[in-house]
């Protein structure tokens, strides 16, 4: 159960002892990934050894196999 400061939340994370990463890029990263199709990329950009950019790439199937009909 959280506590209503976020001290537990705050707890997990820091365990975690990521290197590059904030709570925030992870929750942003997160979201981007629940909005994904079936057919998706999610794209870290690092520059100067930061994250820049975060890019989203979502592929639609053109065709149907023959097979799946």
């Amino acid at each position: 159960m959280a506590t209503s400061d976020g001290s537990q939340d705050k707890l997990f994370f820091e365990a975690l002892k990521l290197k590059k990463l904030t709570l925030e890029h992870v929750r942003h990263i997160d979201e981007i990934l629940a909005t994904l199709g079936e057919y998706g990329e999610v794209h870290l950009v690092i520059q100067h050894g930061e994250l820049r950019y975060i890019n989203k790439v979502e592929s639609f199937k053109a065709w149907k196999n023959k097979t799946n009909k």
